[in-house]
């Protein structure tokens, strides 16, 4: 089969070149990028030159460029994502056969629904930078849980950074990861229940502001919010303004009756395994990593530029399941239904707390709930 033709979209001032999304590519068996897009002069510039393309390559309308080249693949590559379900949606209209997408998903899930059906309608493939579960130690742990290593999965429990952006922001941009592994341990999300404040008091529509890279209305500075998910297990987020360490608390933590899994975004080791429920204290029992090969072994020094390196090795992971729901005519395994579902458990987590109870997935409205009705 010839090499796909991958053509990258940014947009510097406005999302930029998101993380690295668009250097995926490079070296990756059977693609070849071939075509760049920024409405900026000075980013386009540099992104032709850091794929050493020539310049007629480089286009200011992503349009245009999807007209001209009609590549196989588009990676929309920038953070900002007021613009992802416009440029998918017109993508998958152009034939299309993958389209590859930093996260979050989109703003909402009437936009996610109308992605998924343009994207059903000309089978095109979407696939998003979900990179955590692309990672080989996240397998590791989805194997240690099957067998039955921590014993039945009673709770997972989710933290996002909870920096300056602690509370609605901090649930968009970084909950997003935890909530994607949440639904894949735990199973699809069937209710919640949630609270969030401002100041202390429960947010209001009132509260709602414009979040920053398009996520659109939030509101909040802390939140705890609950899940009932289909296998059994309660989920839990929660997000707290100014609360996080210096080694932040963004993670999941996976709770059974023998043991507990902790899985880090962002770090390696990615995750660790204690073989006792978390309520033992009568002795120590040590946090075991678990690596790429697994459990065990040595844990090495790295320094940050080899866990940028892992990293976007994880995300090289993520481009060539693309690739390969593509030849074998797949869903990707972190696809437009899980961007979607965590679209809708961010939905819920305002809704349920402006309801005040708890409310059933999927929501009646699709629409962002802190918006006026």
């Amino acid at each position: 089969m010839d090499a796909l033709r991958v053509a990258a979209i940014g947009r510097t001032g406005r999302g930029d070149w998101g993380h690295q999304i668009d250097e995926l590519w490079t070296g990756l068996p059977g693609v070849e990028l071939v075509a760049v897009a920024d409405e900026a002069e000075e980013g386009l510039a540099k992104a032709v030159a850091r794929h050493k393309l020539p310049a007629a390559a480089g286009f200011s309308d992503w349009r245009k460029m999807l007209a001209a080249v009609q590549p196989d693949i588009v990676a929309l590559c920038m953070r900002d994502l007021d613009c992802r379900a416009e440029m998918a949606i017109a993508a998958a209209a152009a034939g299309v056969k993958g389209i590859f997408m930093e996260k979050p998903f989109v703003p909402t899930r009437a936009a996610a629904d109308a992605v998924i059906k343009a994207c059903t309608q000309s089978n095109t493939k979407l696939a998003l930078a979900f990179v955590n579960r692309h990672a080989p130690a996240y397998a590791a742990v989805r194997d240690l849980i099957e067998a039955g290593r921590i014993g039945k999965v009673l709770e997972l429990r989710g933290r996002g950074k909870e920096d300056q952006r602690g509370g609605g922001q901090d649930l968009w941009v970084l909950g997003c990861h935890v909530l994607d592994m949440m639904a894949d341990i735990g199973g699809a999300p069937q209710w919640c229940e949630a609270a969030v404040t401002v100041g202390g008091r429960p947010i209001t529509r009132a509260d709602a502001v414009e979040g920053p890279e398009g996520i659109g209305l939030i509101a909040g500075d802390a939140m705890t919010a609950m899940f009932g998910l289909a296998d059994g297990p309660i989920g839990y987020f929660a997000s707290v303004r100014d609360a996080g360490l210096k080694q932040p608390n963004f993670g999941l933590t996976i709770v059974g009756t023998a043991g507990a899994i902790h899985i880090r975004p962002d770090h390696v080791p990615h995750a660790y395994l204690r073989e006792a429920p978390l309520w033992r204290v009568d002795k120590e029992f040590p946090w075991r990593p678990i690596g790429s090969e697994g459990l065990g072994g040595q844990v090495a020094a790295i320094t940050p530029e080899e866990r940028a390196a892992e990293r976007m090795a994880w995300g090289r992971r993520a481009a060539a399941d693309l690739i390969a729901a593509i030849v074998e005519d797949r869903e990707p395994e972190t696809g437009m239904y899980a961007g979607r579902t965590t679209v809708e458990m961010t939905a819920a987590v305002f809704a349920a707390a402006l309801a005040g109870r708890r409310i059933t997935l999927p929501l009646e409205q699709p629409g962002n709930p802190l918006a006026a009705s």
